[in-house]
């Protein structure tokens, strides 16, 4: 009798036990949850077109002035796909606009670093509405000598004022990388040296 007392605690003690136990959440290691896929680095990636994207420059007719911009397969330069320059051919300034930005930023200024190879360069610019995206984008001037050396590189990216890296751009769309956006390379070193032909001062 006292061993059949001694197993029925022994059991209700167990039984307690598994009760208490809390369930396994969605998280590390469970498929419970949507999880955005990560880069190696461990950044959610929410958008790549690195397989889909290429850069496409025009010369355009007055008053647009000269384009290059990231387009998607279908896409024209009139929509690009995250990061468009655009020209005063009267004197080659060159601006750059670097899309899918927080509209509560717009009228604020900042500054970007751009990591070209080993270099990172910084570039100051304001945030902009886009009459043609609910985003915004971040504006900002650059030299013809560093979008040369853009155009060269096998892999750019462009990390925030507050440190994330935000966009990067590949030659090879394989190619493993760390940013929240990743677009293409594809075609930019022919491109590029057109689009500064159209941007030379007349």
């Amino acid at each position: 009798m006292l061993k059949r007392l001694t197993l029925l605690a022994a059991l209700g003690a167990m039984t307690a036990a598994c009760a208490s136990e809390p369930a396994p959440t969605a998280g590390a290691g469970t498929t419970g949850g949507a999880v955005a896929p990560a880069t190696p680095g461990g950044v959610p990636n929410a958008l790549n077109i690195a397989g889909t994207s290429h850069w496409v420059a025009e010369e355009r007719l007055m008053p647009q002035d000269p384009i290059l911009a990231l387009v998607n397969a279908s896409g024209t330069v009139d929509n690009s796909a995250g990061f468009a320059m655009t020209c005063n051919p009267a004197n080659g300034t060159i601006t750059a606009r670097l899309g899918k930005q927080p509209t509560t930023r717009v009228g604020q200024s900042a500054t970007y670093r751009i990591r070209m190879g080993a270099e990172a360069k910084s570039f100051e610019g304001k945030f902009e509405t886009n009459p043609k995206s609910p985003e915004a984008d971040f504006v900002f001037p650059v030299a013809a000598v560093d979008l040369n050396t853009i155009a060269q590189l096998d892999m750019v990216s462009a990390l925030t004022d507050q440190g994330e890296v935000q966009w990067a751009f590949v030659r090879d769309p394989a190619t493993q990388v760390q940013a929240r956006y990743i677009g293409s390379l594809k075609d930019m070193a022919v491109q590029t040296r057109d689009y500064l032909t159209y941007c030379n001062p007349k």
